[in-house]
C-alpha cells in the first residue's frame, strides 16, 4: 500500500447496525448516534482522512436504504440518496465494509450486499463483513469461528466480529473491546484493501456518472420493488425523471446542484480548450431558469 495515497473505504449496512458508531471509532470523530426508530444518517457522510499504521484512511458512510415503514426509503429520497453516494464515489474505493449485527443473517443483509457488492461496485471491490454486538462472545471472534460456513454464499475477504457500544453501567466492559475492535478492523481495512481505488466512472473507465446513475438507480428500481414507472427511460435525464416522478422542489433542485457535473464531464470530451467549463456554466443557467426560485425562508 502507497503511504502518500488514501485508502478509500465506502461503509454500508441496515439502518441500526451500527456503521455510524464504527466509522467514529475508527476516526476518532463523534457524529451522533441513535438507537431509535430511526436512523440517523440519513444521507451519505465523507469523513476527513485519518492516519492508521502510517496509511490514510477516509471513511464514507452510507444511509440506509431499508428505511421506511414500508420497507424501502421513499423515492424521492432514495434518489437523492443514490445520486449523493454516487457523488461522493468519484475518487472510486478501494474496500467495502459492510456492517450487520451478530446472529442470524436477515433479508436486510442479502439485499444489502447484492446492492452494494453486486449492483453497485460489480464485484470488483474486495468486501469486509464486520459484525457488531459481539460483547458477550469470548472472546469476540468465537462466533465467527463457530458460524464461518453460514457464509461461504457471500464473497467476503474476511469476517471481522467486533463491539462499538459505549457508555452505560457497563462501559468499563465496552472500552476495551472497542479498542480491541478499532485495531482489527483497521488491521482488516489495510490488508485487504486494494492497492488502486477501483472508479465507478471518469477518466480510464469509459463511463460517464450519467451512465452510472443511470444503471444503478434502476436497479434499485428493481431491488426495492418500486414501481416499475420509476425506471430511467431511454435517454432520458436525471432531471426529466425527477420532474415525471414529482417529487420534491427540495430533490429538484438537487439538479442545479450535480447536473451541471455531468454536464462537464460529457462536455469535456469534445476537442476545443474549456469546453466542459462552457458547458457547465450554459446548464447552471438553464436550470436556474426552469426551476421555482426559493422564497424567503424555505
Amino acid at each position: 500500500m502507497n503511504p502518500k495515497q488514501t485508502v478509500r473505504v465506502l461503509v454500508f449496512g441496515a439502518t441500526g447496525t451500527g456503521k455510524t458508531s464504527l466509522c467514529n471509532v475508527l476516526s476518532g470523530r463523534s457524529r451522533p448516534t441513535d438507537g431509535g426508530a430511526k436512523g440517523v444518517t440519513a444521507k451519505t457522510h465523507l469523513y476527513a482522512a485519518f492516519e492508521a499504521n502510517g496509511q490514510k484512511i477516509q471513511l464514507v458512510d452510507t444511509a440506509g436504504l431499508h428505511e421506511s415503514s414500508s420497507g424501502t426509503v421513499p423515492a424521492d429520497r432514495a434518489l437523492l440518496q443514490i445520486v449523493d453516494l454516487l457523488k461522493n464515489a468519484k475518487a472510486g474505493f478501494n474496500l467495502l465494509v459492510h456492517v450487520a449485527r451478530v446472529g442470524r443473517i436477515t433479508k436486510d443483509q442479502e439485499e444489502d450486499y447484492k446492492f452494494f457488492v453486486e449492483k453497485l461496485t460489480q464485484g470488483k471491490i474486495p468486501v469486509l463483513l464486520v459484525l457488531t454486538s459481539c460483547e458477550n462472545e469470548v472472546p469476540m471472534q468465537s462466533w465467527v469461528d463457530k458460524n464461518r460456513a453460514s457464509f461461504d454464499p457471500f464473497n467476503y475477504e474476511e469476517l471481522v466480529a467486533t463491539c462499538f457500544a459505549a457508555g452505560g453501567p457497563i462501559e468499563t466492559h465496552f472500552a476495551p473491546l472497542r479498542a480491541e475492535s478499532k485495531e482489527a478492523v483497521q488491521q482488516a481495512i489495510l490488508q485487504h484493501a486494494l492497492h488502486t481505488p477501483f472508479k465507478l466512472y471518469g477518466v480510464g473507465t469509459g463511463l460517464t456518472l450519467a451512465n452510472v446513475l443511470s444503471r444503478v438507480w434502476n436497479e434499485f428500481v428493481d431491488w426495492s420493488g418500486l414501481p416499475k414507472n420509476y425506471r430511467l427511460k431511454v435517454n432520458e435525464s436525471a432531471y426529466q425523471l425527477m420532474k415525471r416522478m414529482g417529487i420534491p422542489e427540495e430533490v429538484a433542485r438537487l439538479a442545479v446542484k450535480h447536473l451541471p457535473d455531468l454536464v462537464e464531464e460529457v462536455a469535456g470530451r469534445i476537442p476545443f480548450p474549456g469546453s466542459g467549463k462552457i458547458g457547465r456554466k450554459l446548464v447552471e443557467k438553464i436550470l436556474q431558469k426552469v426551476l421555482p426560485k426559493k422564497t424567503e425562508g424555505t
